[in-house]
C-alpha cells in the first residue's frame, strides 16, 4: 500500500535589471511571501537558493517547498 504525499512550491527572483544581485532583498521578499501565505514553519520542507551568473553579477532565485494542511492536500477527499 502506498500513500500519496502532496507538496506545493513557488519560486521568486529579483528583476534582472533591478536588484538581481541583491540576495538580502530576495530573502526579505521570500519571508514576506511566507507571512502572506501564513505558512506554519513546521510545514516548510525545503528552501533552495540558486544563482545564475550574468554579465552584471549573480542573479539570485529562491524556491520554497511546503506541505499543505491535510484539509488542503486533496480537495476531492471528504
Amino acid at each position: 500500500m502506498s500513500e500519496s504525499w502532496t507538496s506545493r512550491h513557488f519560486s521568486l527572483a529579483n528583476p534582472r535589471d533591478d536588484g538581481s544581485t541583491d540576495l538580502p532583498r530576495l530573502l526579505r521578499r521570500m519571508a514576506d511571501e511566507i507571512e502572506r501565505l501564513d505558512l506554519d514553519p513546521m510545514d516548510i520542507l525545503d528552501l533552495t537558493i540558486a544563482q545564475e551568473i550574468t554579465e552584471d553579477g549573480p542573479w539570485w532565485s529562491a524556491s520554497l517547498y511546503w506541505s499543505p494542511d491535510a484539509d488542503e492536500a486533496d480537495p476531492s477527499q471528504p
